[in-house]
């Protein structure tokens, strides 16, 4: 019990270090690993038990459109509409729950298979860093979700769904860099704040032109006080945070400040937490999915490279450095070891 005990209160003071003052050690690394298998436990527990992910429900829709075969219908109307005669249209439909059943498996498991990768490829880098090209799959997978959103419609602002999910499918492709060529951290490092100026700024124009999805947290987050939020009040509201959000997504791309990276992971966090707040803990899995908007920036002040600007000098605790040592002098104690393991 006292091993125990002391190796939990290690581990909880490694983390907390980590969360003050991060860095890519081998520890932040098993973080970053952590939170990405989190991500996608949020984003396959809907395929799992629920009614499937965004690619699936767009697929079986386009193939049930596709089965009812309306092409008659469509020149009917057409033809009505300019007082036509409509030509004759051959019509063929027929019956798609096989190939509806068939996605719907194909869709589960896709999930698994992202599931078991984020799951096994932290040992399998251990093994051979090559493996790290395994998070290519959950990222092609995200990134077809957010193409799929966006192509089927139905919310507010789903034509923006493809950069207000990039730092979803950007964090898994940067797990790859970083793993695979350590050396490369410069280009993980804008990779990172492309992708967090992307979602924040995204977020920020859903916020400013008043997201009606936005407009319910706040009402929500309100009624759990017994506070009746005005609308006047709602609007105002969202229309400051877009202004910050916008602001942040281009601080991140023209200036290196810790405290403004430090507010985003904070904020990004802050947000993905209202969902299960305000909706009820059921929809935990839309705060899993969400926690990489406040980690990329907490990764970024991990890799501790500048941006266009930096206005603080970059450290040798946050300066990433090779796996393996060039020469064999390199190993002495007195000089630098790697960070990235």
């Amino acid at each position: 019990m006292v091993t125990i005990y002391h190796t939990c209160q290690i581990w909880i003071t490694r983390s907390f270090n980590l969360l003050c003052k991060p860095r890519l050690s081998s520890c932040g690394l098993a973080w970053i690993h952590g939170v990405f298998f989190m991500m996608m436990v949020g984003a396959a527990w809907p395929v799992l038990f629920q009614e499937g992910s965004d690619l699936g429900k767009n697929l079986e829709t386009r193939e049930l459109v596709e089965a009812v075969d309306d092409k008659g219908i469509e020149a009917a109307m057409a033809a009505a509409l300019y007082g036509e005669k409509p030509d004759a249209v051959e019509s063929n439909p027929h019956d798609p729950s096989a190939v509806v059943d068939f996605l719907r498996v194909a869709d589960k498991v896709g999930a698994i298979l992202c599931l078991a990768l984020a799951a096994a490829l932290p040992w399998l880098c251990r093994w051979k860093t090559a493996c790290a090209w395994g998070y290519v799959v959950p990222a092609l997978w995200l990134l077809a979700n957010a193409v799929a959103a966006m192509d089927t419609g139905g919310k507010a602002h789903a034509e923006l769904t493809i950069p207000a999910h990039a730092t979803r499918w950007m964090l898994p492709l940067v797990m790859t860099l970083l793993i695979w060529r350590p050396s490369a951290v410069m280009a993980a490092n804008w990779m990172l704040r492309i992708a967090t100026a992307m979602t924040f700024a995204t977020h920020g124009w859903e916020a400013f032109r008043l997201n009606p999805a936005f407009q319910d947290l706040i009402y929500s987050f309100g009624a759990l006080f017994g506070v009746k939020v005005p609308s006047v009040v709602n609007h105002g509201l969202l229309h400051a945070i877009g202004l910050m959000d916008v602001w942040l997504a281009l601080s991140v791309l023209l200036i290196h400040r810790p405290v403004l990276l430090r507010w985003m992971v904070f904020w990004g966090l802050v947000t993905a937490l209202a969902r299960p707040l305000t909706i009820g803990w059921l929809a935990w899995p839309e705060l899993a999915v969400r926690l990489s908007n406040g980690f990329c920036p907490w990764l970024i002040l991990a890799i501790g490279l500048p941006a266009l600007v930096s206005f603080c000098k970059q450290t040798d605790q946050n300066r990433p450095m090779a796996t393996k040592p060039t020469t064999p002098s390199s190993t002495d104690s007195s000089k630098p070891t790697a960070m990235i393991s």
